[in-house]
């Protein structure tokens, strides 16, 4: 039996098998702690994997305003007619194209599939609109049509408004009379003639009712997690790619749509038609009751950047984005808004000054950091000179370390820290945010999930490890004040990152486990932590796995690099009584480098190596991931891997390959990784990489050999470049195991939340006593797998879902009995006397 008192649980390691498995939970009403945040639970939204366009925004059309393709109509398709893209005379000075349609035959016209498909309702109104010029005869009715993709008609309606030259915008509505979720959208002209079209758009009802609005069902997923703010728009979609105009600006994404030009989201692949803009984004954030909270792109993007001195643009969008949201209507951008249908402001209350901003070199961009901190605070003070009630949130560190740090003097309110790791990571910071500083910045966790062992969609592994990092939020809400998972939606058609926590296609939606906690946390909090002591004993299975021969190499990272002279001594357990051989080390015989072989089969990973005369090993390419693994492996458990290697150019060090098993399973000690400035070591299991933590400041210089001596003892991990340590950690396998609680109470309603998180593959019964307070009722609602990697899937979307679970009072109330489910995250709603 544990026994732990304190405000917080720890789980600790069983001992020993017990007869019997029981969680005991004292809590005690009258002793409260820290008072919780009411903004602890926010949302992010980054248009990613068609979050926005296909996703969230309801538009039906695809390529509207025939801007994706300069050479072609993409997504558009022709019958009884040609068409082609147009840079003539134009719908406005935002449009950069328009269809021309020449129609030749009767009823000849145009399609368009939409999203992967156009969701087709039966009895449902869809609102059509459409700009067309005549140019040439007379085109006589217009139907527009849904259908089956095999041509049965779903829906139409007939437009039969006489046409002239010059554009005109066309209104008309279809009502479905069948459903199909795959549904086609046709424009028929009646008679041969020329015309061009522009801004073709088609709208189901929004959530909401809103002009130009939202999917209905993905926006009541979101509203279902009752946000106490939003951050928008991204993200990396904030600071754009190659080029300053695929970066985000707010003031090309509002007003009408036709004049929205539209943009490449460069860094995720696709173009975006800004439909769902800055106003919507607004509108949006109030609608769901949450506080706006705008991110600010400071004049960096992939791959380039504004020099300080010529960064004033960049402030001056800034300040109009917060004047059009906070400013009066007799401003100019104030008085924007209101034409745009809202007098009243919005009032965003915080303002992220740049996104993963604040890396390692600031000297010259490399990781998107150009003189942030000088950035930085000429945002803020512009900002604060005109919007001193905005809170400011600053960039720290956003990978390559566990322990990111503001490392500059100026003043700043909030700090956004992102985690994207695995679930036994979550579950190791549990206690992170106990020994914060409570005298500097409010911490937000702004960005974090579960990367590297989720599963395919996102399991229930993950949803636990991030469940225990969240009751430690809560623990600590007195500085961690805001916090938002991401990102949120991902369209199944299209994924660039994996997982996401609301997944769609045209007609269907689902939450992952995770989206589920972070529904069920925001919704069973109260306003102030009470004393709640944790008493556990589940034994732990042990876990039987047959040693697996791994091997050894080396690799680069846009860097190249030279190795040689590479040896591998094992450690042979000592031979039982009566044996010669008393273990001790053993040279492995390791074939010539030049035999050493790729680590991984994706082209772009390969690199170039050579083989010089003297048996050095040389990589002079650019590529990423570069590998080169010895044929020769061991099942010891304990080795020694030396190596000498040397930086020959680019931009990092080099890096020691070990446990190496396939290309998805791998670990590796990088030294001089983030642009020559640290050393760790990285874990990659089933194709996820994870920072195993206790990273160190580092540089390698440029043509200069250093000895690599790598040790490893099982989970022991230690590394030194010339007989001296430069890493010393610890590896973890293997299934999660402890369980975690904690107790909160709204003050008001006089109402006590209990979180229990069950990492184990056991169940077991429960005990709540209370003291302080007794029990009215009792209630519990429970989210669990049958495993750790169970989840969710279109095909089965109520796999993990929060049910309710039984809970008996006992003790004249004093005593609550119940079950605790293996894999399980539970809720006890206790209203009290």
């Amino acid at each position: 039996m544990r026994k732990i008192r304190t405000l917080m649980a720890v789980p600790m390691t069983c001992l020993c098998m017990s007869a019997w498995a029981q969680v005991n939970i004292d809590v005690d009403i009258a002793q409260r702690g820290i008072e919780i945040s009411p903004t602890l639970y926010g949302i992010f939204y980054e248009d990613i994997n068609f979050a926005s366009d296909g996703g969230l925004y309801a538009e039906l059309i695809r390529n509207r305003s025939f801007e994706y393709n300069a050479e072609q109509p993409e997504h558009w398709d022709a019958k009884g007619a040609n068409i082609s893209l147009t840079t003539e005379g134009l719908l406005n000075e935002k449009q950069g194209h328009a269809l021309k349609v020449e129609t030749l035959a009767p009823n000849g016209g145009i399609s368009n599939e939409g999203y992967w498909g156009i969701n087709v309702v039966a009895g449902t109104r869809y609102k059509l609109s459409f700009w067309i010029n005549l140019e040439k005869g007379n085109p006589g009715n217009i139907k527009a049509i849904l259908a089956e993709k095999s041509g049965k008609q779903l829906g139409e309606t007939l437009i039969s408004q006489k046409l002239k030259k010059g554009w005109q915008k066309i209104e008309s509505t279809i009502v479905a009379e069948a459903s199909d979720p795959q549904a086609v959208f046709h424009l028929q002209f009646e008679k041969p003639s020329t015309a061009l079209l522009d801004v073709v758009s088609l709208f189901p009802p929004t959530y909401k009712g809103r002009e130009n609005g939202c999917r209905i069902d993905l926006a009541e997923k979101l509203e279902a997690l009752h946000p106490a703010f939003m951050r928008f728009p991204g993200g990396c979609y904030v600071e754009g790619n190659h080029k300053p105009e695929n970066a985000y600006h707010w003031e090309r994404t509002v007003g009408p749509i036709e004049r929205r030009p539209g943009h490449m989201n460069a860094n995720w692949g696709y173009p975006t038609t800004d439909g769902l803009g800055f106003h919507e984004f607004l509108q949006l954030s109030e609608d769901l009751g949450a506080k706006p909270l705008y991110v600010v792109n400071i004049g960096i993007w992939h791959g380039g950047c504004t020099p300080l001195n010529e960064l004033q643009p960049w402030i001056d969008e800034c300040l109009g984005a917060l004047e059009y949201a906070n400013g009066p209507v007799t401003s100019h951008y104030g008085k924007m808004r209101a034409e745009n249908g809202h007098p009243e402001p919005f009032n965003i209350a915080y303002i992220e000054i740049g996104n993963e901003n604040y890396n390692y070199h600031m000297e010259n961009n490399s990781d998107q950091s150009d003189h942030y901190p000088e950035r930085y605070r000429m945002f803020y003070d512009a900002i604060k000179a005109r919007f001193p009630e905005v809170q400011c949130i600053g960039n720290v560190e956003s990978w390559g370390t566990d322990y990111p740090k503001w490392r500059n003097n100026h003043p700043v309110d909030i700090l956004d820290e992102h985690y994207y790791r695995t679930p036994q990571w979550f579950v190791s910071q549990y206690n992170r945010f106990d020994n914060y500083d409570r005298r500097g910045p409010i911490i937000y966790p702004g960005e974090y999930a579960v990367t590297n062992g989720y599963g395919t969609t996102g399991n229930m592994n993950a949803a636990m490890g991030e469940a225990v990092f969240m009751i430690g939020m809560e623990n600590n809400a007195d500085i961690v004040r805001m916090s938002s998972y991401a990102p949120i939606f991902v369209n199944e058609n299209s994924i660039q990152w994996r997982p996401d926590m609301i997944r769609f296609n045209s007609s269907q939606s689902f939450g992952t486990p995770s989206y589920w906690v972070q529904q069920l946390f925001p919704n069973h909090v109260g306003n102030r932590v009470v004393k709640n002591n944790l008493q556990w004993s589940i034994p732990q299975k042990e876990e039987k796995t047959n040693a697996v021969p791994v091997g050894v190499g080396v690799a680069t990272w846009k860097t190249q690099a030279s190795y040689r002279n590479p040896q591998l001594i094992i450690y042979l357990p000592s031979a039982p009584e009566g044996f010669i051989d008393d273990g001790g080390p053993r040279d492995v015989a390791l074939s010539d480098m030049k035999d050493w072989r790729s680590g991984n089969s994706k082209p772009s990973y390969q690199g170039h190596w050579v083989i010089e005369a003297d048996g050095t090993l040389r990589q002079t390419s650019d590529a990423e991931e570069s590998m080169r693994v010895c044929p020769e492996t061991t099942t010891a458990k304990r080795y020694t891997y030396k190596v000498q290697a040397r930086k020959d150019g680019g931009a990092e060090g080099f890096m020691i390959v070990f446990n190496y098993i396939d290309e998805k399973n791998f670990d590796w000690l990088n030294l001089g990784g983030w642009g020559n400035s640290k050393t760790s070591v990285e874990t990659t299991y089933n194709g996820g990489r994870n920072n195993l933590g206790g990273d160190r400041t580092d540089h390698y210089d440029t043509d200069r050999w250093y000895d690599i001596q790598l040790d490893v003892d099982g989970e022991d991990i230690v590394a030194q470049v010339d007989g001296k340590v430069v890493y010393k950690g610890k590896k973890k396998n293997g299934q999660m195991h402890g369980v975690y609680a904690n107790s909160t109470l709204d003050e008001k309603t006089n109402t006590l939340y209990t979180k229990i998180v069950n990492l184990c593959g056991e169940g077991t019964t429960g005990t709540l006593h209370l003291s302080g307070g007794v029990a009215a009722s009792a209630e519990m609602v429970r989210l669990a797998g049958m495993t750790g990697e169970d989840e969710n899937t279109m095909q089965y979307p109520t796999n993990i879902v929060p049910r309710p679970a039984k809970v008996q009072a006992a003790e004249g109330g004093r005593t609550l009995t119940f079950d605790v489910a293996p894999f399980s995250i539970n809720i006890i709603t206790t209203k009290l006397r």
